[in-house]
Formats: structure tokens, sequence, C-alpha cells
């Protein structure tokens, strides 16, 4: 069976651009990146799955509507594209916060998931406890 696929985020397209930062060891000022066939052939290595350009273009609009992206220079829509001090604020964050999660204890998981699924433990609890309520009606009622 196929794991479910991670659908695409306009913050895996900005990861494109702090990877870019780190690969040539400068600023966010210095990495100017186009969307094309090229960083989509990346954004693919890195996700393990087909990506194609229209789908790297419709998260840059979506980048530049929160002033993630900025063009650089005036030329076409997609191309020479800079990450914003914001942009990278968010990658940043994001990734800390995957560092964070990833490096939890056991315990912590198991808080965390009891925290996440409390209406359904809840809901579990009131179940069992009616049920116990009637179970104990129904002895009682055939003595």
């Amino acid at each position: 069976m196929k794991k479910k696929e991670k659908a695409l985020t306009e913050f895996d397209l900005l990861s494109l651009f702090v990877d870019e930062m780190v690969r040539q060891g400068v600023s966010k000022n210095l990495v100017h990146m186009n969307i094309d066939d090229e960083m989509a052939a990346k954004a693919s290595a890195k996700a393990g799955r087909d990506i194609v350009t229209e789908d790297l273009k419709r998260l840059a609009d979506k980048c530049f509507a929160a002033e993630w992206l900025q063009h650089s220079t005036i030329s076409e829509r997609y191309s020479y594209l800079q990450l914003t001090s914001t942009g990278l604020g968010v990658v940043r964050s994001r990734q800390a916060k995957q560092e964070r999660l990833s490096n939890r204890t056991i315990f912590k998981k198991a808080s965390d998931f009891i925290e996440d699924h409390k209406g359904l433990i809840a809901a579990l609890s009131f179940l069992l406890a009616l049920a116990g309520a009637i179970t104990t009606i129904l002895y009682k009622t055939s003595k």
C-alpha cells in the first residue's frame, strides 16, 4: 500500500530558496531564482515525486500575496525571485518547529497525542460509562 503523498506547499517552495542559500553560503539578498523546469526538477528531487512548473507558479503567487517572495529586478513574473526577510523567518520558524517535533521523547509524544485527541477520548469515556450503566441496570432488572 502506498503512503499518502503530501501536497506541496508554499513552505516547500520557500525552503528551496533557503537550501540554495545554504548551498552557496550566501545571504538571502544574493540568491535569485527562477521558477522554471530546473526549479521543478529540484523540487521533484526533494519531494520524491513529479512536480510541474505550473504548481510552483501557483505556490509563488501565494508567496507574493503573503510578501514572502519578491522580484529582484523588473522582468518576467517568475524570474529573478528573491526571498524576503519575512519569508526567511517563516521558513526558519517551520524548520525549528519540525526539529522540536522530531526530538520529542516518547512520553511527550503520548502526551501530545492525548491532547490532540481529547475530544475523542472524552467521547469514548462517556460511551464506556454509558455501557457500564446499562449493564448495571440490565443486571439488576434480571434478578
